[in-house]
């Protein structure tokens, strides 16, 4: 059974929501490679819209390889996420090892109507990312 593990943190009114699952169909573990999927999801329940601008990872597999990743945006786009409003993306990540973690954070612009409106790090959970015979 491909378990799919849910993970939530909120930062100033915006929560994000992640599932993450082992894609055996894409994977080779003779090869040492091991595909993950994750969805996640920004639900803005603050009450200014935001504008998502850049994002960092920091991963880390059970063979202790580490990577951080930063970019622009999330997945080719800077989301404006207005309140009550939620955006939703499916990303993937390779790891050499059965079992590993993602944690991050995406840089985020308020768009308040007040000039001293300052742009703040919303947290990305940590969550895990594992074959399903490794939690048996």
């Amino acid at each position: 059974m491909n378990r799919t593990r849910v993970y939530r943190a909120t930062t100033e009114g915006i929560r994000v929501h992640v599932r993450s699952k082992f894609e055996p169909e894409f994977s080779n573990p003779h090869e040492q490679k091991y595909i993950f999927s994750y969805r996640i999801t920004i639900e803005n329940r603050s009450h200014f819209g935001i504008k998502i601008v850049k994002r960092k990872w920091h991963i880390v597999d059970s063979i202790g390889n580490v990577r951080d990743i930063e970019g622009t945006g999330i997945v080719g786009v800077q989301p404006e996420i207005l309140p009550g409003r939620v955006f939703e993306y499916d990303s993937a990540c390779d790891l050499s090892s059965n079992m590993g973690t993602m944690t991050g954070v995406y840089f985020a612009e308020p768009r308040r109507r007040r000039s001293n409106a300052v742009p703040f790090e919303v947290a990305i959970p940590l969550f895990r990312l594992e074959v399903p015979w490794a939690l048996s």
